[in-house]
């Protein structure tokens, strides 16, 4: 498998979200291909914002042991399959696409190529492709003077994209302590900072009576 470089750019949003965008740039001559990106995000988030575009998509070709290429074949691809978006609820692993893509790279009617592609957020909060079940079939080509069209096999396919994903982490203001935990601990503080503001209102009213009482029970459990 060859593998070309990659770039990634990660920056932090407000408190409650993470933003990652990933590059990807592979190629193969028929094996399968992996890649995972080499940031991560948080695989605890509560839920997953997230949009992908497969950019590129090209084929080299053999004729008389030379190789001719590569040839654009993106516009070949159905659009729906080269592009998606989403949002997800976490923690990860989270499945962004699964589908099989074909193109007739010479519009013959017949599929040259075909493979399978499952793009995903793996368990360690990772971006991850996995290129599978790869055909590498014939196409037509016009091979100019003096050999006219020919039937050339195609020897490799090139695929770049890229994917954007944001982890967010949705408040819990019943969590008062910060542990993770709806518990009498949280009430307990309720309680002791009664009639005023501060740790223990948690429905930002401005002052912590029934209603934050209340608001702890309605939520009580894991955060």
């Amino acid at each position: 498998m060859k593998l070309a470089g990659f770039t990634v750019l990660a920056f932090t949003l407000p408190l409650s979200a993470q933003t990652v965008h990933w590059e990807f740039n592979e190629s193969t001559g028929g094996e399968d291909i992996t890649w995972v990106s080499p940031t991560a995000v948080d695989p605890q988030a509560d839920q997953y914002d997230y949009v992908y575009d497969i950019n590129y998509l090209g084929i080299d070709v053999v004729f008389l042991g030379i190789v001719f290429g590569p040839f654009d074949v993106t516009n070949e691809i159905d659009p729906k399959l080269r592009h998606g978006e989403g949002i997800s609820d976490g923690p990860a692993p989270i499945v962004m696409m699964d589908e099989t893509i074909e193109a007739d790279a010479d519009g013959d009617s017949t599929i040259d190529f075909t493979a399978h592609i499952l793009m995903q957020l793996n368990a360690k909060g990772n971006g991850q492709l996995n290129v599978t079940d790869i055909f590498l079939g014939t196409v037509f080509y016009d091979m100019g003077w003096p050999f006219g069209v020919q039937e050339v096999q195609i020897d490799r396919i090139y695929m770049s994209g890229q994917l954007d994903l944001t982890s967010i982490i949705l408040p819990c203001p019943e969590d008062i302590n910060g542990d993770g935990t709806i518990d009498v601990t949280d009430l307990l503080i309720v309680i002791g900072n009664w009639g005023r503001s501060g740790d223990g209102d948690v429905t930002g009213d401005g002052m912590i009576d029934v209603s934050d009482i209340l608001a702890i029970v309605g939520a009580w459990g894991p955060c």
